[in-house]
């Protein structure tokens, strides 16, 4: 691929386009643009789509406007987080686009660092991903993944794992997003919203490598009200994507996607009967029935070992307060070097490993996919953007 203009890729001082969808954000917008202002690399865009807001959020956004030009707001109606980031996309200028949910926050030095793994990159690196922890409405974490952390080719790895784990952590070469069609809208369509970051992220790692900055840089938010609340909406989202990773996937990527798919379905059979989802639950198995028998006898036979190994835990028991990985301390108070004391289980680890293997092996040749991966609809602009080109933001 050849450099971009002015092979400006690997400038420490490019421009970088912060784009940010909200949809009735108003208790967490302000400190999420906070937390953008105070980068401490400077030469950014900031531009807060707001997806059709019914509460204050945009005026909080045009008065923090008035107080720093680099921010800009677009409004639309409501079309989806897809939709919203696209309408960001098409009105930035930036080399790089660094997306951010309207909740989340950032360290200072996220972008710089990202910066500088590209800096140091050839032009077969897509994106640049950071860690997370998860936090709650005041700040406070909950929770702090321990993962594996790869980078290079990642596409098999990232099949196995979701180790990016939210769309506020990677920045990605604008070249790049628009080479994947941007965003999709495909998931809302089919009221499966949710996976739209795990689904550009596995496109993008089909054709280039990534790069990671090993600490945690993200605030990644999680409310009883937020989309990554709704675990099954989101584990039947995923399965979408697995499944239009299949229709392109070559006979090596097979295996381990089918295996992808089933463990999706034992998760959205368990935790759609834990929250009493049944009738989505059982619409789910029988599509599930009618595209596979055998995997589906497969699920009823995990599901009932996963209900006789987990009988016990229906009576009452003492709380364990041994876990390891929920902190509670505010976000701004660690380290962003400091692990949670956890470790993953031993035989995903093996299993992770294995599917480095095959990315060490179909990565340099991309033989992943026997065609394209599936485009997004960053070329359908939203009728009801208010912009009178699709190209400009309105101005604050």
């Amino acid at each position: 691929m050849a450099d971009l203009a002015g092979n400006s890729q690997h400038s420490a001082d490019a421009l970088v386009a912060v784009i940010i969808p909200a949809y009735n954000a108003e208790p967490f917008i302000e400190r999420t643009l906070a937390s953008v202002l105070a980068q401490t690399h400077r030469n950014i865009e900031i531009i807060v789509v707001d997806d059709g807001s019914t509460d204050g959020t945009t005026s909080i956004v045009r008065r923090l406007a008035d107080g720093d030009g680099r921010i800009k707001l677009i409004q639309q109606k409501n079309g989806g987080v897809a939709s919203a980031r696209n309408a960001g996309i098409r009105a930035s200028k930036g080399i790089f686009i660094a997306p951010l949910d309207a909740d989340d926050l950032w360290h200072p030095t996220k972008l710089e660092k990202q910066l500088r793994v590209f800096a140091t990159a050839g032009n077969d690196l897509g994106l640049v991903y950071t860690l997370y922890r998860t936090i709650d409405a005041d700040d406070m974490v909950v929770f702090t993944p321990k993962r594996t952390h790869p980078n290079g080719w990642v596409f098999m790895q990232h099949l196995g794992q979701n180790f990016i784990g939210n769309g506020s952590s990677p920045m990605f070469r604008r070249d790049v997003l628009f080479e994947m069609g941007g965003y999709s809208s495909r998931l809302r369509d089919s009221g499966a919203e949710g996976c739209e970051d795990f689904f550009i992220q596995q496109s993008i790692a089909s054709k280039y490598r990534f790069g990671v900055v090993e600490e945690h840089l993200v605030g990644y938010r999680r409310t009883p009200g937020n989309m990554s609340a709704d675990f099954v909406r989101m584990l039947i989202s995923r399965r979408i994507v697995l499944e239009s990773v299949l229709a392109r996937c070559t006979e090596a990527v097979k295996p381990a996607l089918l295996d992808a798919i089933f463990r999706t379905d034992v998760e959205i059979a368990k935790l759609g009967l834990m929250t009493r989802r049944f009738a989505r639950v059982a619409r789910h198995c029988a599509n599930m029935l009618w595209r596979s028998p055998v995997q589906f006898a497969k699920l009823v036979a995990a599901f009932a070992a996963i209900f006789l190994r987990n009988a016990k835990r229906l009576l009452p028991r003492p709380e364990n307060h041994d876990r390891g990985s929920e902190i509670g301390r505010n976000f701004w108070n660690y380290s962003i070097h400091e692990f949670a004391d956890c470790t993953e289980n031993a035989n995903h680890r093996v299993g992770l490993s294995n599917l480095a293997l095959v990315d060490e092996k179909l990565g340099p040749s991309r033989a992943y996919l026997t065609r394209p991966p599936e485009q997004g609809t960053l070329a359908m602009p939203n009728e009801d953007t208010k912009s009178d080109s699709l190209l400009l933001p309105v101005e604050t």
